[in-house]
């Protein structure tokens, strides 16, 4: 049986009520799946910034410091021998390191519609009436998100409209973002108080969530 929800309109008036698919959000809330999958966006997003100089890229010590025999000291290479002060550092770390990992898609699935189904239950979500702006203003949409009682949220948009003047109007905003369902991701659902989604964007999200 399909959950039915209130549709808000930007005035924060009632606009009509949406019959949820029961697969994205009833599906049971699974932690342990949607902790795999922040983690493996975290890790996702690292870059391998670690880096030291090995004896090959130190520069200097071109020319051997002394003589091979004859001077009674050890026998020496390079000054920029890894024994020496200011030389290469051994099996130090290289930024050729790689923290990618992956997850199957279906288990990414579960994990969206875990987050979804979980944000529904504790009233984080948001069913909005389709809207457009006449003009890129970031005071409207600001005024949008105080009108609704907002004070962090994020606004999901068709992928259609990703680029319109909504998105664009948001984008200046602190604690407000929108992002379509393309762009979607499980760190921006978990982050913010409040997730807008509007009626075509739900749309959208069931669909690819339902298959």
């Amino acid at each position: 049986m399909s959950e039915n929800a209130e549709i808000l309109n930007i005035k924060n008036e009632n606009a009509g009520n949406i019959a949820l698919n029961e697969k994205v959000y009833s599906y049971p809330v699974k932690e342990s799946l949607i902790k795999e999958y922040v983690l493996l966006t975290l890790s996702n997003k690292r870059l391998g910034l670690a880096s030291v100089k090995n004896r090959k890229i130190v520069s200097g010590g071109g020319i051997k410091p002394w003589k091979q025999k004859g001077t009674g000291r050890a026998r020496a290479g390079s000054i920029r021998s890894p024994l020496w002060k200011g030389g290469g550092t051994i099996f130090g770390p290289g930024n050729e390191r790689n923290y990618k990992k992956d997850m199957p898609k279906k288990a990414r699935k579960a994990a969206l519609k875990s987050a979804l189904s979980y944000l529904l239950k504790e009233g984080r979500i948001i069913f909005m009436q389709d809207f457009e702006i006449p003009e890129i203003k970031t005071k409207q949409m600001q005024f949008i998100f105080v009108n609704l009682g907002i004070k962090k949220g994020l606004l999901v948009l068709p992928t259609a409209n990703a680029d319109n003047k909504i998105a664009k109007s948001t984008k200046n905003l602190m604690n407000y973002k929108a992002i379509s369902i393309s762009s979607l991701n499980i760190l921006d659902l978990l982050k913010y108080e409040k997730i807008l989604i509007t009626v075509k964007a739900n749309e959208e999200l069931e669909r690819n969530l339902s298959l």
